[in-house]
């Protein structure tokens, strides 16, 4: 089942022609949803990126990783990003913060 699509995802133009570089680097940020006049601004990992990031930071002197809006997908494309925001709008976006400057 499809949610009516009451959002809109906002891909950053940096994208279009590096999607496959992207993918590769399982990492993306500046991707922005608009629903219901709120902005949820997305950071985008697959889990392989995540993990390595996950120990850098935690070995590092910082010794954390924090991250709004941070979703987490099998593979970095703008297919599987839109799937993921599709079952994110079947729950109203209850687990995305919006942001709080346009």
């Amino acid at each position: 089942m499809t949610v009516a699509k009451s959002y809109d995802i906002k891909f950053p133009e940096y994208l279009d022609g590096y999607e496959a570089e992207t993918e590769a680097k399982g990492y993306l940020v500046g991707v922005a949803v608009i629903a219901n006049g709120r902005r949820f601004d997305l950071t985008i990992y697959d889990r392989a990126r995540l993990v390595q990031e996950l120990d850098d930071e935690l070995s590092s002197d910082r010794a954390y990783f924090a991250v709004s809006n941070l979703l987490v997908v099998a593979s970095v494309t703008k297919a599987e990003i839109s799937m993921a925001v599709e079952a994110l709008a079947k729950g109203q976006f209850r687990e995305l913060m919006p942001s709080l400057a346009e």
